[in-house]
């Protein structure tokens, strides 16, 4: 079961990229400049850079010659242009996800808390961008958090978190690699009990140096669907910007569309919920 709260989002929550951006990522992974893929598309370069500026002229020839040359999915590309990509109705969880998200910029940041259905305990995962936006959309069914996991340490993602441990009484929180404040560094492979709740965690760096991501599930009954937390790896409809490495971002992305299950739901960092098997079909990078 997936619970919204408050700033209502998850089929209506726009996408985090548009097609200029998805476009800028992709020069940016391929090492190339406006001019030289406005010459390999065969595109004029003032249309490609209006298409950047998202103001958007371009044909579906025009798009599929883009896609060729950036090594990106056509099909993906163009629904993303289109304004229609498939997004799913994640369902099948055996648990409830609560999806917190506070505005951040012009999109949204999210956090997100799992819990049993009905109880008041509940894991947070990632904080926002301050305790004050946090609380603001903090479900009222949820009375206590027993652990956190942050995905990685940029400001967006680990605003409250010193605040919600504080007033939890929570002595330490779960992240990779290295905070200044007190935690238990996980790795790749290590997995974290947590009452009902087994957390794997996947080393997935490239938008940071430290960034995991978080396979989520119940110890008894791990054949179910899983959640998995990917912070700023990949969106629905783009991926993560690769300010570590971009050939490692896209390695990882890829390998976690690869190795888990299309049912597996997503809570990404940014941008509405979505599948593994949605991603591994119509992202614009799963090329």
């Amino acid at each position: 079961m997936i619970r919204l709260h408050s700033y209502d989002m998850c089929r209506d929550q726009a996408l985090e990229d548009e097609l200029g951006d998805i476009l800028e990522k992709g020069m940016k992974h391929a090492c190339m400049t406006e001019e030289g893929l406005a010459v390999e598309a065969e595109i004029d370069v003032m249309r490609l850079k209006d298409a950047l500026d998202y103001r958007y002229d371009l044909t579906g020839k025009d798009m599929e010659a883009l896609a060729s040359v950036l090594q990106l999915n056509s099909v993906g590309l163009q629904v993303v242009a289109e304004e229609r990509y498939p997004l799913p109705s994640p369902c099948g969880l055996p648990f409830c996800l609560h999806v917190l998200a506070m505005p951040y910029g012009v999109g949204v940041v999210n956090a997100y808390i799992v819990s049993r259905c009905g109880e008041s305990e509940g894991i947070l995962f990632d904080s926002g961008v301050s305790f004050e936006a946090l609380d603001r959309v903090w479900p009222a069914s949820i009375k206590k958090v027993t652990d956190i996991f942050i995905t990685h340490w940029d400001a967006d993602h680990r605003g409250a978190c010193e605040a919600v441990a504080r007033r939890q009484g929570l002595p330490y929180v779960y992240g990779p690699c290295c905070a200044t404040l007190p935690m238990r560094e996980l790795q790749e492979g290590n997995v974290v009990s947590c009452g009902e709740f087994s957390v794997e965690t996947l080393s997935t760096p490239g938008h940071a140096q430290a960034h995991n991501s978080y396979l989520v599930g119940l110890t008894d009954n791990p054949g179910m669907t899983k959640l998995l937390i990917a912070g700023d790896l990949f969106f629905a409809g783009s991926i993560g910007g690769g300010f570590h490495s971009c050939d490692e971002l896209l390695k990882q992305t890829r390998r976690l569309w690869s190795e888990l299950p299309s049912e597996t739901v997503v809570a990404p960092g940014h941008g509405p919920l979505t599948t593994i098997g949605t991603e591994r079909e119509f992202n614009p990078f799963s090329q």
